[in-house]
């Protein structure tokens, strides 16, 4: 038995002596070898896990970019890219494969959705099933929809001023994330009731099944077990299987259906209902209404942001809406916000300021492939830090100004470097939805500054973390709201 016991030992011992000789054979010779970054990176990720749990990563690496250069090794096998050509490369050109970090993210194991899928073969499959649902022309068929949530929204504002005595203060951060709940709910047959009901668990359910993902992508043992909620919650399930079915009753009757985000998913399934099973029906329409959700509403809460705090870019763009909508009852449309200049402008100018893809866009290499000049192995989880040349003030003059004229021509004689503008990343996977959400922000962003005077409340933070999408540290943005005359 003591003979055993010691065999296993010496076993143990040697395999862990194994894997300390090939950790200190990655981190000092090799192709990663080469790459700078913090010494800690070449033998663990620890510090990166530590930063990610935190929400810190997208304050941190912009700082490892200032202190090692444009390619930094944060893990023995973890490299972040903020040069151009590298980032262009992985996401473009060489089109990598999404890493495995998405297989975690999935909601329920084995089940892929548009978002999580590592195939890149299903992925086309499945791009090309919904494209139709993200088209023009079908998007302009949700205008409806979009303006009937908006109308509900102002008199939620008109309301909540009315008992303050004419203006109020507003936590836009939260009223606007109801919203573009709302608008992504609308799309998909939901009702669109929640801005004046302030019920906020349809809401919530969402933004739980985010903490889920962010929890079983850092752990992915967390899925297993029984003390971590599921991020499923009842009433979010019950929404959407009563959406489904109501649908599916309405196409088993040949009635007339709406044309909506969710129809096209529902085609999809009856063009393939291997791929697309019950299961992935759900999760598709969830990821959607997810995705639909903190994005949008964090931009148009950063646009507001960065108005409130320039009064003078205020002031041009209420000008510029004015003269687009003389009477405050012109009905704000997708025709006439679509190339209004300035309003665009301010909404490019918040995309590259305060970004919603800040911590990397994360891919694999397959095989040995260069980047950044430098010859990465295969099996190494490469990130694209698209945000990070968006505020280069090598590119952009002011870089860290709000400045919407440098999109109205050139600023300070340099031009908008469109190749390194990837709000909504690039290639082959670039954001589905990227038209929908332009949509809305332009309709959404336009109805406020036209119809309600905005001010700043002084006094709050700006700081930042990240959780799958950013979102603000001190929970909250206010805004003054009174409506105009």
């Amino acid at each position: 038995m003591d003979f055993y016991f010691k065999l296993a030992l010496y076993a143990v011992s040697a395999e862990l002596f194994r894997r300390f000789v090939t950790l200190l054979i990655g981190a000092f010779t090799g192709p990663l070898a080469k790459i700078p970054g913090p010494l800690v990176g070449k033998f663990t990720t620890l510090p990166w896990l530590v930063n990610t749990i935190q929400g810190e990563t997208m304050n941190t690496i912009p700082e490892l970019f200032k202190k090692y250069g444009e390619v930094v090794r944060t893990g023995p096998k973890l490299v972040v890219f903020a040069d151009k050509a590298g980032v262009r490369k992985m996401l473009l050109e060489t089109d990598l494969p999404k890493s495995p970090i998405y297989d975690k993210m999935r909601i329920h194991q084995g089940n892929a959705t548009l978002f999580t899928e590592t195939d890149k073969a299903a992925l086309k499959v499945s791009r090309r099933l919904l494209s139709a649902g993200f088209s023009i022309a079908y998007l302009n068929g949700l205008e409806p929809h979009m303006r009937g949530c908006i109308r509900v929204f102002e008199d939620f504002l008109d309301s909540e001023c009315k008992k303050s005595n004419g203006s109020a203060v507003v936590d836009m951060s939260l009223v606007l994330s109801n919203l573009a709940f709302v608008m992504s709910a609308t799309a998909f047959g939901g009702s669109f009731n929640m801005v004046t009901s302030n019920d906020v668990t349809l809401k919530e359910s969402i933004t739980q099944l985010f903490a889920r993902q962010v929890i079983t992508f850092l752990f992915p043992i967390a899925r297993y077990l029984p003390f971590i909620p599921s991020g499923q919650s009842p009433s979010l399930i019950k929404m959407t299987e009563d959406i489904i079915a109501t649908r599916q009753a309405e196409m088993a009757q040949k009635l007339e259906v709406k044309k909506d985000i969710l129809q096209i998913i529902l085609n999809a399934q009856q063009t393939n209902p291997e791929l697309y099973t019950e299961q992935r029906v759900r999760d598709e329409m969830n990821m959607f209404m997810a995705a639909g959700t903190d994005t949008t509403s964090h931009t148009i809460t950063c646009a507001l942001l960065l108005l409130v705090n320039n009064p003078k870019k205020l002031k041009y763009l209420v000008a510029e809406l004015d003269r687009a909508f003389p009477s405050k009852n012109d009905p704000i449309t997708f025709a006439k916000t679509q190339d209004l200049p300035y309003l665009n402008a301010v909404i490019n100018e918040a995309l590259r300021l305060l970004p919603i893809i800040s911590a990397g866009v994360s891919r694999i290499t397959t095989e040995t492939t260069i980047l950044g000049n430098y010859e990465i192995p295969p099996g190494v989880e490469v990130l694209a830090w698209v945000s990070a040349k968006m505020v280069d003030p090598a590119l952009w003059p002011d870089a860290d100004d709000f400045v919407p004229e440098r999109w109205l021509g050139k600023y300070k004689s340099a031009e908008v470097d469109r190749a390194v503008f990837i709000p909504f990343s690039i290639g082959s996977r670039n954001c589905i939805g990227q038209q929908f959400a332009m949509k809305e922000m332009r309709l959404v962003l336009a109805t406020l500054v036209r119809r309600y005077e905005l001010t700043l409340v002084p006094g709050q933070s700006h700081k930042l973390f990240w959780s799958l999408v950013p979102r603000f540290r001190q929970g909250f943005y206010n805004v003054g709201v009174k409506p105009r005359m």
